[in-house]
């Protein structure tokens, strides 16, 4: 066994790697600008409740979506002749699911369609901008995912930039007349827009790439269900972690301490989905390239820290300052952010440890992990207390320290079990990271 990969792989390794989580990032922080824009011309409290509409619909596209973006990572490369086939019927898939999900939500939280229909809609036409935006986001990991299987490496990442600068300039441009459906009209309308051309750009160069091919796959039903199964559930712990959390702050700590929760949590989640779009591209490498796994496993952890840390670092020193540009209210939430990506130092070990899961098929490994790293979260923000009345001059945000608090040390306590159990456990570790599963 060859114990380097070669550099042509290598290269192609971070290539995906960084078109994943550039294309993450970018989103994200797009986000933050948006968020930006809309403190500045909007009432703390409006943003809070127009956040708990993006977080909520993002959520039904994550749980609804049942990781097939993940799965178009590991079999695309395979799948040769077959590959639009592969394609297509994902859409098949999530498009009813999406919907059935959406629907659920809903008719369970109708302040969604409530926030979607503004002050301009009614309430049903609300809870069809709700649909609409989750089945597109559901539809969108599974068009980067595929594109980039097969060899469109910048794809995501240019179509990122691009509904960024569309999503920012309707929101600049419609936000003075609109106020908070502002926000709903500069996610949802891009959203779908995008959603129907990647699915267009996505059929074309699948069938490219399938008349190119001289191999013909599909995973069998027993094999889409062993993957898909365990992943999936590790999958909605993943959205619960990024999108439930903020919802449930806005729900129990009201929508201005919610606004600022929220701004803090997607500087948090700016780095962490670009580091697990990063990991992402794990899978597509050892399907490529298998003889190399271990050598493949040991330089990605290498590269997600140089290029992660130094992104936390300077996230902890500079953010009062940023949090400042969102306006006093925000701002306060600076020790909160801190605590925040202190906990995102030992997030970097699990996310590490969840890519090398999901690429060697260990679909119940990586589902406890995310599920147990997780779950101490949202009980965390489900069962801090609310506290007394605050001491005059003290500022409500600071009721979220223990939120903050419990976060860090949930995902601290999983970093280090992850570190030190493989050398405690009878037997040692196991040499898992030198075969992939069939």
């Amino acid at each position: 066994m060859a114990e380097q990969p070669d550099g042509g792989s290598g290269k192609r390794a971070l290539s995906d790697g960084l078109s994943l989580a550039i294309s993450g990032a970018v989103g994200s922080v797009a986000g933050l600008v948006s968020w930006l824009i809309a403190a500045r011309i909007m009432p703390q409290e409006a943003v809070g409740y127009a956040s708990a509409f993006v977080s909520a619909f993002l959520l039904v596209a994550g749980v609804a979506q049942l990781n097939l973006d993940s799965a178009m990572m590991l079999w695309m490369p395979r799948a040769g002749k077959r590959a639009t086939t592969l394609f297509w019927r994902s859409h098949l898939v999530i498009i009813p699911s999406c919907a059935l999900v959406g629907l659920v939500y809903v008719l369970l939280e109708p302040l969604m369609a409530r926030t979607g229909a503004g002050d301009v809609l009614p309430v049903w036409a609300g809870g069809l901008m709700f649909l609409a935006a989750g089945i597109g986001w559901g539809l969108w990991g599974v068009h980067d995912f595929s594109l980039i299987a097969i060899g469109k490496t910048w794809w995501a990442s240019w179509r990122n930039i691009a509904f960024a600068v569309v999503r920012i300039g309707l929101l600049v441009a419609l936000g003075a007349s609109f106020g908070q459906f502002a926000i709903v009209l500069s996610w949802v309308l891009p959203i779908v827009l995008f959603t129907v051309g990647s699915a267009v750009v996505g059929g074309i160069s699948t069938r490219n790439f399938a008349r190119a091919s001289d191999q013909e796959w599909l995973p069998t039903r027993r094999e889409a269900a062993r993957f898909l199964g365990p992943t999936t559930l590790a999958h909605w712990g993943t959205v619960l972690l990024f999108n439930q959390v903020a919802v449930i702050v806005t729900q129990r700590f009201g929508g201005a301490t919610g606004a600022a929760f929220f701004i803090a949590w997607q500087a948090v989640m700016v780095i962490d989905i670009a580091v697990q779009r990063f990991m992402q591209s794990l899978s597509a490498q050892l399907a490529r390239d298998p003889a190399n796994i271990a050598a493949h496993i040991r330089a990605s952890r290498l590269r997600l820290y140089k290029i992660f840390l130094p992104m936390i670092v300077a996230g902890i020193l500079l953010a009062g300052f940023g949090l400042s540009l969102f306006g006093p209210g925000y701002a306060e939430a600076a020790n909160v952010l801190r605590i925040l990506l202190l906990g995102m130092v030992a997030r970097l070990v699990i996310t590490h440890e969840l890519g090398v899961r999901q690429a060697l098929h260990d679909g119940f490994g990586y589902a406890r992990l995310q599920l147990i790293s997780t779950a101490f979260v949202i009980g965390v923000a489900l069962f801090t207390p609310i506290g007394p009345a605050l001491a005059d001059g003290a500022h409500p945000v600071n009721q979220l320290l223990p939120v903050a608090i419990g976060y860090a040390v949930s995902q601290t306590l999983c970093a280090l079990v992850l570190l030190i159990w493989p050398r405690i456990r009878p037997g040692g570790p196991k040499p898992r990271e030198l075969h992939i599963d069939a």
